[in-house]
């Protein structure tokens, strides 16, 4: 036993010494493999290839694979104690022994048994592909949240890993819409970048057709885009990554406070799982409620069009992206009446708005219970101002736009429909972008309160845009302090530090820089629209709305590439964008004499 440990020990010392290296060289590969992967499956859905071509593919695939089950040989191999690590990874060391018999069957017998069970269960060779990538993309996910949990090493701030994040999905959504399965005539880069951005930062713009340009493919993926882009791919990424043990960094709980804009993280995992349940549970209850509610007079080909269009408009909702597979959107006839679906819409739109920190606060059994069982337990400050302001601009919004569209938009709706489209636009004005209403007529009053809920938006933490509700109300609550004489600012007895009002402040004044200087870009590069129309389009960008008074998709080239900046820069967070790109004071222990200004 002595010498056998003795043996082990030596055996560790050396797989000490080289494992750094080998491991480095290990990742780079990895990442060529994913790649190479991920080429396969994009010359798949976006080529369609014969029966031919998809067993090469097939065979690249699952070559691919081979070298992700090298890759987790050499970890137990490597690891100083492999029996821990298998027991920690059993879930991953099954996939990898389902591709190792899949191999070893393939090279002896000359084909896979997980093909012939695909074939005998009906399945075609295209079939058997898309379940040999559905184990790639576990696979590669599996990989990307533990290679998630070495970003500090890049030496990137999280507010840069947030705007790169985007970047990359941006981009390669760009390249997939691009794709000649993806529309049903061609597609211009500017075109593809545009409506990739669009979606990526649930914005709701087109420039194309999303019900007639793009194929079911095409909107598939455009579904998948404003899905990861209200989520963040980082958030998914680090919750892939919040399995494994070193997930309770202070730098990944750094990366998770920039991503849903708060402070006040507990458990990382716990989050994080939240996160991506409240996130199904809402769209899968709102896809089945919208199967039952569309009405007869849609008239969708199959029960399987009826589900895809219930799912991809739940999952635009909840998101507040506003994208829709209508035409004119919820303005097409068909469902412009149906209140039924509209009212789920709206539901969606506005829980999707008010961060995920305000639902777990809202709707975890622990927060309920402790405020059923102990009287004084209330939300949390940032949840009840959320509320609020949420509440009276709903509210709000639906009386001022009852009020100016009585007789002009709503004039065809009933007393009752009138209502609920008044509250529906107060509702999506915010960030979602849906329209029940022709809003190329409305009236100029409408217009500016649109403009004002556009700038303001959701509120932090959610899968909207804009300057957030919270910083419009710490604002308000400045000003009225300011104006009372009074010299702390405070909300529901609680005294906001400072900190947070010079915040409030920042994010206002970048936000409106930015929008100014993006609307004399509009302006110059788009001489032949009115300043109320690219106004109300910027504003729309950059809020990552998505309500348009109908020339986006006349706008030239240079001003589609501005409004894919604005809603980058919307989406990221104007001061966000500021602070990547600005130095960081080093030392700030020092102070100037006081200076007197006139204000005012």
């Amino acid at each position: 036993m002595g010498r056998l440990r003795n043996l082990r020990e030596r055996i560790n010392i050396f797989l000490f010494d080289i494992r750094t290296n080998f491991f480095r060289v290990m990742n780079v590969l990895s990442i060529i493999a994913g790649l190479a992967g991920i080429y396969f499956i994009i010359h798949f859905f976006g080529f369609s290839p014969d029966n031919v071509t998809t067993a090469d593919l097939i065979f690249q695939l699952h070559r691919v694979l081979d070298f992700f089950l090298l890759q987790f040989c050499f970890r137990v191999f490597f690891d100083f104690n492999p029996k821990k690590f298998l027991r920690e990874n059993i879930w991953e060391g099954f996939i990898m022994l389902l591709i190792l018999s899949e191999s070893i069957v393939y090279f002896i017998f000359g084909k896979a048994w997980l093909f012939q069970v695909s074939l005998l269960a009906g399945l075609s060779v295209q079939g058997y592909f898309i379940l040999v990538q559905s184990i790639f993309w576990v696979v590669v996910l599996r990989e990307t949240g533990r290679e998630s949990m070495n970003m500090r090493k890049l030496h990137i701030s999280p507010g840069a890993f947030l705007a790169l994040s985007f970047l990359i999905l941006i981009l390669t959504g760009t390249v997939l819409l691009k794709m000649p399965e993806m529309t049903y005539s061609t597609i211009s880069w500017v075109d593809a970048l545009f409506t990739s951005a669009s979606a990526s930062c649930v914005t709701g713009l087109i420039v194309q057709d999303t019900a007639t340009f793009f194929t079911f493919r095409g909107q598939l993926i455009i579904m998948l885009l404003f899905q990861l882009g209200g989520l963040n791919m980082l958030t998914i990424a680090t919750f892939i990554g919040s399995f494994y043990r070193k997930s309770g960094s202070l730098y990944t709980s750094s990366i998770l406070k920039d991503v849903l804009d708060t402070e006040h993280i507990g458990s990382l995992t716990g989050i994080l799982r939240k996160v991506i349940f409240y996130s199904l549970s809402f769209e899968i209850a709102g896809a089945v409620l919208l199967y039952f509610l569309w009405g007869n007079q849609v008239g969708f080909q199959d029960s399987v069009e009826r589900i895809f269009f219930s799912v991809f408009h739940s999952v635009s909702a909840f998101n507040n992206a506003g994208f829709s597979l209508f035409t004119n959107g919820l303005f097409e006839a068909p469902v412009r009446f149906q209140y039924g679906a509209q009212l789920v819409i709206m539901v969606l739109i506005v829980v999707g708005g008010l961060g995920f920190i305000v639902l777990q606060d809202v709707f975890t059994n622990p927060a309920y219970r402790q405020r059923k069982n102990i009287l004084w337990r209330k939300l949390t400050v940032n949840s009840r101002v959320v509320l609020t302001i949420t509440f009276w601009m709903l509210v709000s919004g639906a009386i001022l736009f009852f009020a100016f569209e009585y007789n002009n938009t709503l004039k065809d709706h009933s007393l009752a429909g009138k209502i609920v489209a008044s509250f529906f636009q107060s509702a999506t004005t915010r960030t979602a972008g849906f329209n029940t209403v022709d809003t190329s007529i409305l009236t100029t009053p409408t217009l500016l309160f649109f403009m004002l809920f556009m700038f303001v938006g959701a509120s932090p933490g959610s899968t909207g845009g804009g300057i957030k509700t919270t910083t419009f109300a710490v604002a308000l609550k400045a000003a009225w302090a300011n104006i009372r004489g009074r010299e702390h600012v405070e909300v529901y007895k609680k005294t906001i530090r400072w900190a947070s009002v010079n915040k409030t402040y920042a994010i206002i004044a970048v936000a409106l820089t930015f929008l100014f200087i993006f609307t004399i870009l509009l302006a110059i590069t788009n001489p032949g629209f009115s300043f109320r129309e690219l106004l109300f389009e910027q504003i729309s960008a950059m809020g990552t709305v998505g309500l348009t008074l109908g020339i986006t998709g006349d706008l030239s080239v240079a001003g589609k590439i501005i409004l894919v900046v604005s809603m980058f820069v919307g989406r990221i967070g104007s001061l966000t964008m500021v602070v990547i790109f600005s130095r960081r004071i080093m030392s700030g222990a020092y102070r100037y004499p006081n200076a007197k200004l006139m204000i005012g």
